[in-house]
């Protein structure tokens, strides 16, 4: 591993933390459950609120898309959805020159790998899979909360309201354990997928005796927040008997279960990992497979007869080389697809509108075509998408009265979104973070006026920089040794 200039990197660190401490702390809701969030996030209270003068683009078939709309949330739910709502004692808040749309899923993030965001360099030594492997050898519990706040709090202000924590640094129980700790404290909706520890390692499962008690634990409390599905090292470095051990285990309690699939044509070749998982009835809508950018022969018949999910990271997966997203070839079957953050050790960041203009220039330019995939399509994918991977469309992924009131609102008014032409167009082409001006998850006011509201961005972003520090003087001695 490379060394590091510690001088300098101190530097970085602290301009980091000046910023973060400058960050205007916000009271716009009155705060509750503050015990609850271990001092990291004063959680909001669930109110009764009227989004009011939106252009509203509900995801939803049936409703479409209502200009000029009003959105009535209460208790959590959204009550309705339409033009000259009437709601008598709700806050009133304004969404004039916003668009209106469901808060961004995405399906496949290893979240505590935050805390080393950026550290995957440009040779082998560095390259993302080993240098993963030695830190995560290297990180405690805490270390893996502290990746997980940090991805959360940027998930957050980015209007990425649910996510898919593939969590596969799992050492012992006390890491899946502090990394639900820090999803409780946050206030954030996640899958949480139990994984397993050792990247590279074969033929070892997950920790599927822990799935009980993590479920009985942190769960079942949660309010409807947190999830719990199962991520296995998959048919490509497990044996199909394992497999199926995993794939039992989660379906006995109704969990969703994902693997990594596809990122080497050899190996697909070799394993026949799809063909492995359909012959031994492993395969369905309950079922996310992640990056599949190397297909073979029958594989997209197979899962599009299967409703068999796939999740693409196109930055990740052009980042390592690991192909193009086939998207022609399985949006045409009609294989159900969703999009990942994946890493930010490669990716950077969690910028889900970034993610769905990249699928969709990845579609046109694989199909050479301008007009091949639609921009709601990669809309689509970013919404009710993710919420169908993830066993969630019934409560999110599209401003459906019934639904959880999961929202956000972006500005039209500021100079890289400006002038106001087609809204699916403006999200999906010019939209980035700083233009998220609202981000209501759980009917909780997480994000307004563009700042986040009772979040210590300061502490978490400190806590993320001790990690960094740490982890990488202690890789770098045992370079040494």
């Amino acid at each position: 591993m490379k060394r590091i200039v510690r001088r300098d990197f101190l530097k970085g660190t602290a301009a980091v933390g000046t910023t973060a401490a400058m960050t205007p702390r916000m009271s716009w809701a009155q705060p509750a459950d503050k015990a609850a969030s271990g001092g990291y996030a004063t959680l909001p209270t669930r109110g009764e609120f009227l989004i009011r003068s939106a252009y509203v683009l509900t995801m939803d078939d049936k409703l479409g898309d209502v200009p000029n709309g009003d959105i009535h949330v209460r208790n959590g739910a959204i009550v309705a959805v339409g033009k000259g709502i009437q709601a008598p004692g709700a806050k009133i808040i304004d969404g004039k020159d916003m668009i209106a749309l469901p808060g961004l899923v995405e399906t496949h993030w290893h979240m505590w790998g935050t805390a080393a965001s950026n550290t995957a360099g440009d040779d082998p030594k560095m390259g993302y899979f080993s240098f993963a492997k030695a830190v995560g050898a290297i990180f405690k519990p805490e270390d893996n909360a502290r990746g997980v706040r940090l991805a959360i709090a940027e998930a957050i202000n980015s209007g990425l309201t649910t996510v898919h924590n593939w969590s596969h640094n799992l050492v012992t129980p006390e890491f899946a354990d502090a990394e639900l700790q820090a999803h409780r404290s946050m206030g954030h909706r996640a899958l949480f997928g139990y994984g397993y520890f050792g990247i590279g390692m074969q033929n070892q499962t997950a920790n599927i005796g822990d799935l009980g008690r993590v479920n009985e634990r942190w769960i079942k409390p949660s309010e409807g927040l947190l999830t719990l599905g199962v991520c296995s090292r998959g048919p490509e470095n497990n044996n199909i008997d394992l497999c199926k051990t995993e794939w039992d285990a989660a379906r006995k309690m109704g969990l969703h279960i994902s693997t990594h699939i596809g990122t080497s044509m050899a190996r697909m070749k070799e394993k026949q990992p799809v063909k492995q998982l359909n012959d031994a009835g492993l395969l369905g809508p309950d079922v996310i497979l992640v990056h599949d950018t190397n297909t073979i022969e029958g594989d997209t018949d197979i899962l599009a007869r299967t409703k068999t999910n796939i999740s693409f990271s196109p930055f990740t997966e052009m980042r390592t080389g690991f192909g193009i997203p086939p998207m022609g070839e399985l949006s045409k079957a009609g294989v159900p697809l969703s999009l990942s953050v994946d890493t930010t050790v490669l990716a950077g960041n969690c910028d889900m509108f970034a993610i769905m203009k990249a699928i969709l220039n990845v579609g046109d330019g694989e199909a050479k075509n301008e007009f091949a995939m639609p921009a709601r399509k990669a809309l689509e994918m970013g919404t009710m998408g993710g919420a169908r991977a993830l066993g969630l469309a019934d409560k999110i992924g599209s401003l459906t009265p019934g639904k959880r009131a999961d929202i956000i609102l972006v500005r039209t008014t500021d100079l890289n979104m400006a002038p106001f032409t087609d809204p699916v167009h403006m999200v999906i082409q010019s939209a980035n973070p700083s233009n998220v001006d609202m981000v209501m998850i759980d009917g909780r006011v997480m994000k307004r006026g563009g700042q986040l509201i009772g979040v210590d961005t300061a502490r978490i972003v400190r806590d993320a920089n001790d990690t960094a520090m740490r982890v990488r003087a202690e890789a770098e001695r045992i370079n040494r040794t």
